[in-house]
């Protein structure tokens, strides 16, 4: 590790600890600053910057729930809902085909299904 790769990792974690902080303590940036004797625009321009750090989603999952004979819909009940990740919603009628779904789900959410 270099002298300059340390100082940049060293300042890395400076600032990562403060917009941790910042979070955590509920003032204002400009207040925290203040209280901590630190650059208002630098403490704004890292907490965009680890703001952009993509965070690594866990893929969806299906979970099978099983159902008492007492719960089970009939052919012409209403339709299910289906929340998706990005805000789509797919809505499926009581008499699905269980297969073309997977399928569906497949091509929607690749990776979630088997």
């Amino acid at each position: 590790m270099t002298l300059s790769s340390s100082v940049t990792e060293s300042r890395v974690r400076f600032w990562q600890a403060h917009v941790r902080a910042l979070a955590a303590s509920g003032l204002s940036r400009r207040g925290y600053c203040r209280r901590h004797e630190l650059s208002y625009h630098a403490l704004t321009y890292w907490v965009r910057k680890f703001r952009q750090v993509p965070v690594q989603a866990s893929p969806p999952a299906l979970v099978e729930v099983p159902l008492c004979p007492s719960t089970l819909l009939h052919r012409s009940g209403p339709p299910f809902r289906l929340h998706l990740g990005d805000g789509r919603l797919l809505e499926i009628e009581a008499d699905f085909d269980a297969a073309s779904l997977g399928r569906l789900l497949g091509v929607l959410e690749p990776g979630c299904c088997p």
